[in-house]
């Protein structure tokens, strides 16, 4: 009893004695420790091997699942994960949905894929104790969106010095004296898309920011001018223009360039982008979508006996969506304003027993927004040289009509125009008069499909979608298809002579018919708009490579 009592009071050796008890459960702990090392390493390696994974997929989203096997074999998985998870879809990088919600697999247009690996991991000394191995799982997002600069209604087929001068000056509020051959020479200058989106940040004071912020604001039209003035390395004739320009005319640049791809992007990286825009479209584009007096007063002599002149008054409402040039990916739309027309055609003739008719015919043009669409867009990372787009075109509705309608109601695009009958001729000292109204029109209800190629953006190729309906035929038509109605305003013994008033009009207004065709072509070629047309040019394709999102 003495000596365990002796024992037990011994302390020397006690560290060796706590140690030797303590040691198993030392070694198990480090044990776990160097499994749980080895295993977040593990899964960090499956994480990269799962990011360079989806980064391929999403560069390729057709074949997907081999461009994921290949990047896990080349990254050293041999066997591959036991479980293989390939989805692809559409990622929309909008900040107001969740993260998690984001991606929304076997949905299209298909921009990004979503790589799921699962696999056993490997344990070194947790075998020992009974536990298994757990699985290891990682997932990753990519997305790459290839874009397409591309514009619709944007030529100008019709570059005819004195109208341009007439039609611009008036949109610009100002007056031209440009000749044919300046309108040549600036109708052949390229400009690159984000040197005058530079310019134009320069023009505004926007030292610092991003192309977002310069698409978002207002701003003048001559600063626009100006700046495609900058952007062409300072064309002379572009210079003189912008020199002349109502400054007080501001642009709603929302209107005319949209560039969601541009979101973000700092003022000044025009690297990002290769796209050129014609300079003269691109002025005149501004122009239309200005807020400036939309009157532009023309007085177009005809040059057929008969014809004395034509008054031209225009109108052009708000795009209902977009602007006229954007950067956008598959599935986004284009739509061109709608623009009304007024022509007041003067006829002078010889009635016969009615003296000399001088007849006033007021035709309505309507051209309704016309609409195109990204049908899908093939365009390899890094390859712009390789871009592809579909585009689906719908043209606008054209309508024609003869008539009268209030000024308010004319320029009130939101309401449809309203046309009412309307005296035409007054005979016989306003003993009678000639009503007179038509109205018809044509449409396209099926998308037209357009192709094109990075080499057609080289080239600035422009197709066009038209509606089936010949425009010669329809300007006939309004013409041989008037009611014309013959109304006597007070009691006269010449009736004999009003008898045949109404064939002597309907004679002296048969020239009528190819020189309304030929003044409307004029005239919406030098706006820019297809008559029953809508005219599509790719400018470019952006091609960035797939990048991690997820």
């Amino acid at each position: 009893m003495h000596r365990l009592q002796g024992f037990l009071a011994d302390v020397r050796a006690n560290v060796v004695t706590l140690f030797a008890a303590g040691a198993p459960v030392l070694l198990g702990l480090a044990a776990f420790a160097v499994d749980e090392a080895s295993l977040h390493l593990e899964k960090r390696r499956l994480q990269s091997a799962a990011d360079l994974a989806a980064i391929h997929a999403a560069a390729d989203p057709a074949n997907a699942a081999d461009r994921v096997r290949v990047a896990l074999t080349d990254a050293g998985y041999d066997p591959l994960p036991e479980t293989i998870l390939v989805q692809t879809g559409h990622y929309a990088p909008d900040p107001s949905l969740a993260p998690a919600s984001r991606f929304a697999p076997d949905t299209g247009p298909v921009n990004a894929a979503r790589v799921t690996l699962r696999r056993q991991g490997t344990v070194h000394f947790a075998s020992i104790f009974g536990f298994a191995p757990p699985r290891i799982g990682v997932v990753a997002t990519a997305s790459a969106t290839p874009m397409a600069t591309w514009s619709i209604g944007s030529r100008l087929a019709s570059l005819d010095g004195g109208v341009l001068n007439a039609v611009l000056g008036g949109l610009l509020g100002t007056q031209l004296s440009l000749t044919l051959l300046d309108y040549n020479a600036i109708a052949d200058i390229d400009i690159a898309l984000l040197d005058f989106l530079d310019a134009l940040a320069g023009e505004v004071g926007l030292e610092v920011g991003t192309y977002s912020e310069l698409l978002d604001a207002d701003v003048s039209l001559g600063a626009i001018a100006t700046a495609i003035a900058s952007a062409s390395g300072g064309n002379a004739v572009l210079v003189q223009l912008a020199g002349l320009i109502d400054e007080t005319i501001s642009v709603d640049m929302a209107r005319l360039i949209v560039a969601d791809g541009l979101a973000g992007l700092a003022l000044g990286t025009s690297a990002a982008v290769e796209a050129s825009i014609d300079a003269l479209g691109l002025l005149s584009a501004a122009a239309l979508v200005a807020d400036g007096n939309r009157h532009v007063s023309l007085e177009l002599g005809a040059g057929v006996p008969g014809i004395v002149g034509i008054d031209v008054a225009l109108v052009v409402g708000e795009p209902p969506v977009t602007g006229w040039f954007t950067l956008s990916g598959e599935g986004d739309y284009l739509r061109t304003a709608q623009t009304r027309l007024r022509l007041d055609i003067s006829v002078l003739g010889d009635g016969g027993g009615l003296g000399l008719l001088d007849i006033t015919l007021p035709v309505y043009a309507e051209l309704a927004p016309a609409e195109a669409r990204i049908a899908s867009l093939a365009c390899p990372p890094g390859r712009p040289d390789q871009g592809t787009a579909t585009i689906a075109a719908r043209p606008g509705v054209l309508r024609l009509a003869v008539g009268n309608t209030p000024h308010a109601a004319f320029l009130d695009t939101q309401s449809p125009l309203v046309v009412t009958e309307t005296p035409i001729v007054s005979l016989l000292g306003g003993i009678a008069r000639v009503n007179a109204r038509a109205d018809i029109s044509m449409s396209q209800t099926s998308p037209v499909p357009l192709y094109f190629t990075a080499a057609d953006a080289a080239n600035g190729t422009i197709r066009t979608a038209s509606t089936q309906t010949p425009v010669s035929s329809l300007t006939s038509s309004l013409i041989g298809d008037l009611d014309l109605e013959l109304e006597i305003l007070s009691i006269s013994l010449l009736g004999s002579l009003l008898s045949g008033a109404l064939g002597t009009v309907e004679t002296l207004l048969d020239p009528v018919a190819p020189i309304l065709d030929e003044v409307l072509m004029v005239l919406f070629d030098t706006l820019g708009l297809g008559l029953g047309e809508i005219d599509v040019a790719v400018h470019g394709f952006d091609c960035r490579n797939a990048a991690l999102v997820q």
